[in-house]
């Protein structure tokens, strides 16, 4: 069961990556504990877990802001690092993917299917991201994925990926049957298509 404080982070998580709070936007601890209907405490450390996610900034003096999301080649960089890392977490670890792996990968297409058809950016956002993760893990990446995760989420102050909800999750479904039929070169250039 969920901790106050990671209801709370999860909360708003799920607000930043839906474009709920604008960029810039400075975040005060009393408004959203009143929101929330929680003490201080929680938020205080919400707010230092998203900071060190990326989704927030702290400055001295000025609190925590929301970070400007990405745009131009600052995003298509940060893109590039995410890709380089799942590509080089699966060609090393794609021969120890085991059944229980795929079977954790499958669990995690069809959680983003159903994300998908609730239309709700901060659902499906998640569920891509636990997609992504699900593969790291059964490829052996756990060491990567702190660093991995940071990336995502300055991409994902600007979640694109909507519109299209059955081309989101047809692309996923592509990179699975790869993983499933063991055939590395075309998962490989599946993820690199599904990021880029």
């Amino acid at each position: 069961m969920a901790s106050i404080r990671e209801e709370i982070t999860d909360k708003i998580r799920d607000e930043l990556v839906a474009g709920n709070f604008r960029a810039g936007l400075a975040l005060r601890e009393s408004e959203l504990a009143e929101r929330f209907g929680v003490s201080r405490g929680p938020i205080r450390d919400a707010f230092l877990q998203l900071s060190q996610e990326g989704f927030l900034a702290y400055q001295v003096n000025k609190g925590v802001t929301v970070r400007h999301p990405l745009v131009g080649e600052d995003r298509e960089f940060i893109a590039s690092l995410r890709v380089q890392i799942e590509l080089y977490i699966v060609d090393k670890g794609f021969n120890q993917i085991t059944e229980r792996g795929l079977n954790e990968v499958a669990e995690s297409l069809r959680e983003l299917e159903l994300a998908c058809q609730t239309g709700e950016v901060a659902k499906i956002a998640k569920a891509d991201m636990a997609f992504h993760v699900s593969i790291l893990q059964a490829c052996g990446g756990d060491d990567h994925i702190q660093v991995w995760r940071q990336l995502c989420s300055r991409m994902l102050l600007t979640y694109t990926r909507l519109g299209n909800y059955e081309a989101i999750y047809q692309e996923h479904v592509d990179v699975y049957q790869a993983l499933r039929s063991k055939m590395k070169d075309v998962a490989l250039a599946a993820i690199n298509s599904n990021i880029t």
